[in-house]
């Protein structure tokens, strides 16, 4: 029996995928756009096994994954993105199962939709690995001195996210985001974006 996949495209892009191949491999796949979870036909989301949302521009589609998730909960979700630590997080604080990369060719997207539909997580290795680097820095200098929603501000701020938004990713009013900002100035001696950005890199918190 083979894996329905539905793979929800946004306008933005197109996602390459060679529906030939998944079927050899035991995935059958349909394309739905990303309104189409909001209207009342809902066939294709209620029939699939794995949904996977594509989300280039990293806008974050925690908002579809909601919508999916009430339609259909037994459904696995994974998102096919370029995406930084921080939003990966909160895409499987979402719910969301799978987090793949551009880079992800279609054999390997078929290997992944077996894997989550198992029952699997499937987190993309370098996102992976930042995020393992992420929990071991935090407990070393100069991090320690920070507190942990401090460390996560940073994180966020040198991946370049917007003080509200990060406001709304934490749970917390954005002027606790800008009093972070401005203790993590004074604990760690840095002053303005770039110059985190670069300190971030160098530590491997972000991918460069």
């Amino acid at each position: 029996m083979p894996i329905r996949l539905l793979m929800v495209q946004s306008a933005l892009f197109d996602y390459p995928i060679d529906a030939g191949v998944l079927a050899e491999l035991g995935v059958q796949l349909a394309f739905a756009p990303c309104a189409d979870l909001s209207q009342s036909d809902t066939r294709g989301c209620l029939q699939a096994d794995v949904v996977a949302f594509a989300d280039r521009a990293g806008l974050g589609v925690e908002q579809q994954v909601a919508e999916m998730r009430k339609l259909a909960p037994d459904c696995r979700a994974l998102i096919v993105s370029g995406v930084s630590g921080s939003r990966a997080l909160a895409y499987l604080q979402a719910g969301v199962v799978g987090v793949a990369d551009f880079g992800t060719d279609t054999q390997r997207l078929a290997e992944i939709a077996h894997r989550v539909q198992g029952g699997a997580y499937y987190l993309d290795p370098d996102i992976a690995q930042v995020l393992a680097i992420r929990h071991v820095k935090r407990l070393l200098e100069p991090f320690n001195a920070l507190s942990s929603r401090e460390f996560d501000v940073f994180c966020m701020l040198a991946e370049g996210f917007a003080l509200q938004d990060i406001a709304e990713q934490l749970g917390i009013s954005s002027k606790t985001v800008s009093n972070c900002q401005t203790s993590l100035k004074l604990k760690l001696g840095l002053d303005g974006r770039d110059t985190m950005k670069k300190f971030a890199e160098s530590h491997g918190l972000i991918s460069g």
